[in-house]
């Protein structure tokens, strides 16, 4: 078996000198640029209108397609009536710390009326997206998906899915014309509106309208026979704590529920709730976004191969992701390759990325799922798959309305299964250890990294990346050095607490380990002696991205690596944006004795 592997390994690492892997976009001379207008518009994405932002009068965003190793300006126009930034999320930033769109971090907002220029090097490949860093803006639609084309000498992992060369054609031919599938959830209220509600009930409002893909979808209202059917041991059990017998016609759990039980003990009052919040579902017509194949496009004699790509663009919600009787070969994770994994399913938080491809035999129309798995609330959308010009729509799906597998067989993505392809090593040293102890302060709406939620204030501030603080660190700052490596370990203290889809900007992070308890060790160095098996220092994930251990009624620990390699102040928060509002996040300067210099145009920017 170790001999057929390593026989792989090899044959996939010539493949780029062979086949190569993707045609690039034509040579352009200069930087590839962008320009990308936001608007604040009525839209109405899933049958309601609402006021929100556009973006070149789209929503998503346009498509933002480039070459690995270009220089790329995005100007963006501000013509709305609020302060914004925009973020590009999983770029490295090499070299230009100033362009990774956070405000009161590496930039000021734009004003209304305002144009900035966002400068940086495609240093990486694979698939990343671009969205708002300010307040809610997210929740408002302003999002897209970025794709950077490989350079054709990287290695690729494809030889590990197929190692016949008509097949590997026709997946090079697929991945070069991958498509983005952006998952969403969606409110029918403005976020300042949403924040505003959640301020005057001193808690979270974790129900939405509706889920949407590539920006559409509609209202779904289930009927009660429905939502008994297909709700969860979990929901069940949070109903009974609360005094409850059933969901909301929204199939939420009753805001009453989520303020004894979800909101942890804190005072609440969840009659400033509007009842059109939980209580009140009109179904929509909405739309239905349909992503076509053609039979034949990239064949390979037996079928066609298309490559997707899922992001996921989601506010609150963790969903699980799958196609209607079709397996996914996952080959790429928050951008980098792994050795593919074949599934039938995909667990997808905030801001995670998944690279798949498909091979499709059968002319039809395959349903295209994402449900969240998250006990607040059941709910789901749909697109379609059309391969061919056949009409007939497929029944059989891998999982429910309630994110949960239809059968014992389903394969899901597998996190602690997933490795860097070609490998990727991690330091076994490190030079410095934080310990975070993560969770509410003094509301259940607000949240801290460490015990200090970070000020909304901050937005407004002068950026950290053009006044630093040598040695500075206290409970909303990390300062670390050139070439240090880092050990991070977020400890969920207080309980009941969700999973927390915690973002490192900047460089990739491993994750190391994880546990039930309280972190009892200074180190991870003193971890390892005691509990061997729950660490891995050999061949761990590597991503933007990674959830923190869910703890509903005890404390979790999540640990993570990273390794200093790019001078500047970046921000390491939650990516649920009610916790990132709510102050759940940090700011690393990371090389403050190689701290880089800000060009005047961008120092005296909004100045």
């Amino acid at each position: 078996m170790l001999r057929k592997l390593v026989s792989g390994l090899a044959f996939a690492a010539v493949l780029p000198f062979s086949l190569g892997l993707t045609p690039r976009l034509a040579p352009i001379n200069g930087p590839r640029k962008f320009h990308l207008t936001l608007t604040w518009e009525q839209y109405a994405p899933d049958g309601v209108s609402r006021d929100m932002i556009l973006i070149n009068g789209q929503f998503p965003g346009p498509v933002l397609e480039v070459n690995e190793g270009e220089d790329v300006w995005v100007t963006v126009d501000n013509h709305m009536p609020y302060n914004t930034t925009m973020h590009y999320h999983g770029i490295e930033m090499k070299g230009t710390p100033y362009s990774d769109g956070v405000p009161g971090v590496s930039q000021r907002e734009i004003h209304p009326g305002g144009s900035f220029l966002y400068k940086w090097t495609a240093t990486q490949y694979g698939e990343y997206w671009y969205h708002a860093h300010h307040r809610g803006q997210l929740d408002d639609g302003q999002y897209g998906a970025l794709i950077i084309h490989p350079k054709i000498s990287r290695p690729t992992p494809f030889g590990l899915i197929s190692k016949d060369p008509k097949t590997l054609f026709a997946i090079k031919r697929a991945v070069a014309k991958v498509k983005p599938l952006v998952l969403s959830d969606w409110r029918n209220i403005p976020s300042d509106e949403a924040y505003g509600i959640e301020t005057a009930a001193n808690m979270e409002v974790p129900c939405y309208d509706s889920l949407l893909i590539n920006g559409k979808g509609k209202v779904n209202c289930w009927s009660p026979e429905k939502i008994a059917s297909t709700i969860t041991p979990a929901q069940k059990q949070l109903l009974k704590i609360g005094n409850a017998t059933a969901m909301t016609a929204k199939a939420c759990l009753p805001k009453e529920v989520d303020a004894k039980v979800i909101a942890a003990g804190f005072p609440t009052d969840p009659s400033k709730i509007p009842d059109s919040i939980y209580d009140v579902c009109t179904p929509t017509q909405g739309s239905n976004e349909v992503i076509k194949v053609n039979k034949g496009e990239c064949d390979d004699g037996q079928g066609t191969w298309v490559a997707l790509d899922v992001i996921g663009a989601y506010s609150t919600v963790t969903t699980v992701f799958s196609i209607d009787e079709l397996s996914l070969w996952v080959y790429a994770v928050d951008g980098e390759y792994i050795e593919p994994q074949l599934v039938n399913a995909i667990t997808v938080t905030n801001g995670e990325r998944y690279s798949f491809l498909v091979h499709l035999t059968n002319p039809g129309l395959y349903t295209i799922r994402h449900a969240s798995n998250l006990a607040v609330q059941l709910i789901s959308g749909q697109a379609t798959l059309a391969y061919g010009q056949a009409t007939n729509q497929t029944t059989t799906p891998y999982i429910n309305d309630a994110g949960l597998n239809t059968t014992a067989s389903v394969v899901f993505y597998n996190l602690k299964a997933q490795k860097a392809y070609p490998p990727y090593p991690v330091s076994q040293n490190v030079d410095q250890t934080f310990i975070l102890n993560m969770g509410n302060t003094d509301a259940a709406y607000k949240w801290s990294m460490n015990g200090t939620e970070e000020p909304l204030s901050l937005d407004d501030a002068t950026p950290i990346l053009f006044k630093p603080q040598p040695n500075l660190t206290n409970n909303l700052t990390i300062t670390t050095l050139l070439g240090q490596w880092i050990d991070i370990i977020f400890v969920a203290v207080h309980f009941p607490q969700p999973p927390h889809p915690i973002h490192k900007h900047n460089n990739k992070m491993w994750l190391i380990g994880s546990g039930q308890g309280l972190f009892n060790w200074s180190s991870v160095a003193e971890a390892v002696k005691e509990v061997p098996q729950s660490f891995n220092l050999v061949d761990p994930p590597r991503r933007d991205g990674f959830a923190t251990v869910d703890a509903p009624r005890y404390s979790t620990w999540t640990a993570i690596r990273y390794h200093v390699t790019d001078p500047g102040a970046w921000m390491l928060h939650c990516h649920i944006q009610t916790h990132l509002i709510g102050g759940m996040a940090m700011v690393l300067q990371d090389g403050i004795d190689h701290w880089p210099k800000v060009p005047p145009k961008y120092l005296n920017y909004g100045a």
